[in-house]
């Protein structure tokens, strides 16, 4: 999925978000909103917008000297949404479709994006979702693919989000591996994040080697392409694995909570659907087709 210019109005909104979060000074927000500007302005709208936002952020990581601008945001949302577990857990142990009930936590799960969307209740997302229906619903064909799956590629996307996920794939019977991030970039999910979350004992733990919001294969270590150009079965998880992997072929399943109209957009396209049956909000779990 390339950039549309409809993005960079977005994108100076997650610029002063960041910047708000990183520095108190009002003198180095400026400086740091004018820089921003100008990266904006030269994005390149052959790229996916996750990997233009790698540029914008790393500047303001930069300038304000802060790595991990989200690191306490990303604490809360894992600590917030562990504690949640035992209650998921029994959702999903009650529910007359263990798969179908996981797979809607996961996608309820998807609304911890400090990206996109600044304010959540996840508590409230949990309930809508268990009584929402899928924009897009190709889980009949994932329950058939994953009963010939041996290895499992699983695309992490943020800190929080991973406890949802793991109910997941405790569904799964195969070999499952799990890619998050290299280098702290937004709330996206490192190593540690997985750990703390608990999926070190469900399943190996990868990073795909970027700070990208996304997965662009281009840039990703050689273990991750290894591992991806060998999987039965790729789950993808959230918007930023979608922009970047929508063009991408493999046995794919993007599983997402559309979070913009550009998006909206371009799942309907790539579902053949018609330009306006995908809304923001909706719940996709879609199969890549081509």
């Amino acid at each position: 999925m390339r950039t549309s210019p409809n993005c960079l109005a977005c994108f100076t909104k997650q610029a002063a978000y960041t910047t708000n979060l990183a520095t108190d000074s009002a003198n180095l927000q400026n400086d740091i909103m004018a820089s921003a500007a100008g990266i904006i302005s030269s994005f390149d709208l052959e790229l996916s917008p996750p990997e233009n936002a790698v540029y914008l952020y790393r500047m303001i990581a930069e300038r304000t000297g802060n790595p991990d601008i989200f690191a306490d945001l990303k604490n809360i949302s894992n600590q917030t949404v562990l504690k949640m577990l035992p209650d998921l857990e029994a959702k999903i142990s009650q529910s007359a479709d263990p798969l179908r009930t996981a797979a809607l936590l996961t996608l309820a799960g998807n609304i911890i994006d400090y990206g996109s969307h600044h304010n959540f209740d996840v508590h409230r997302a949990v309930d809508e979702c268990l009584n929402k229906d899928l924009a897009i619903d190709d889980l009949d064909e994932l329950r058939a693919d994953l009963q010939q799956a041996g290895k499992i590629l699983y695309l992490g996307d943020n800190c929080g989000e991973l406890v949802f996920d793991s109910l997941l794939i405790k569904q799964f019977n195969p070999e499952v591996t799990l890619a998050v991030k290299e280098k702290p970039i937004i709330n996206d999910a490192l190593p540690a994040d997985a750990e703390e979350c608990g999926l070190g004992g469900l399943c190996r733990i990868i990073s795909n080697g970027t700070d990208c919001p996304g997965t662009p294969l281009q840039s990703c270590n050689n273990e991750f392409k290894k591992i991806f150009s060998e999987a039965d079965l790729i789950i993808s998880k959230g918007q930023g694995n979608f922009e970047t992997l929508s063009e991408v072929s493999g046995p794919i399943y993007f599983f997402l909570m559309v979070k913009c109209e550009v998006v909206a957009s371009h799942l309907a396209e790539s579902a053949n659907r018609p330009t306006n049956s995908i809304k923001t909000g909706d719940l996709v779990l879609m199969k890549k087709y081509s």
